[in-house]
């Protein structure tokens, strides 16, 4: 199993690959439907997108949790997996400087400390995935990969 693990076989590197792209898929897909039909989370939901100011806060948050699930759906299977990760990206990025940073870092701090501040943000985790998602592709186990004919091995 160790001899898997540390190999250097793309294979197995990119079926670890497919596996945490299929999985948050699948984080975003349930996410987006739990602020959809969720009342816990919908009330969370347009808390949030109404403290920040958006216009039309109830249509803001029932798009962006629409987009959350649709795209984080088609991540998980691989379709359009590119243009899926992109979408998430934009909605990481809102995210990420509209709520979290102004949130979740103190002001007045160095650069190092605001740094690792940033870092410990999950959503920059997923900003990180998601961006090898969008320059490798689908990967194996993805729609996108049998329709293209070019095997990824």
């Amino acid at each position: 199993m160790l001899k898997i693990i540390f190999s250097q076989n793309t294979k197995y590197n990119l079926n670890a690959y497919a596996v945490s792209r299929i999985l948050i898929g699948v984080f975003f897909l349930i996410t987006g439907i739990n602020k959809l039909f969720n009342p816990v989370f919908q009330t969370s939901m347009l808390k949030t997108i109404t403290g920040i100011g958006f216009p039309y806060p109830q249509f803001v948050a029932n798009f962006t949790a629409a987009n959350e699930a649709i795209f984080g759906l088609l991540l998980a299977i691989g379709l359009f997996t590119r243009f899926s990760a992109i979408v998430l990206n934009i909605i990481l990025f809102t995210a990420l400087f509209t709520f979290d940073i102004p949130n979740h870092i103190p002001k007045d701090l160095d650069v190092f400390t605001w740094y690792s501040y940033f870092l410990y943000l999950p959503q920059v985790l997923y900003v990180l995935f998601l961006f090898n998602v969008i320059f490798i592709g689908g990967g194996p186990i993805s729609i996108d990969d049998r329709w293209s004919g070019k095997r990824v091995s």
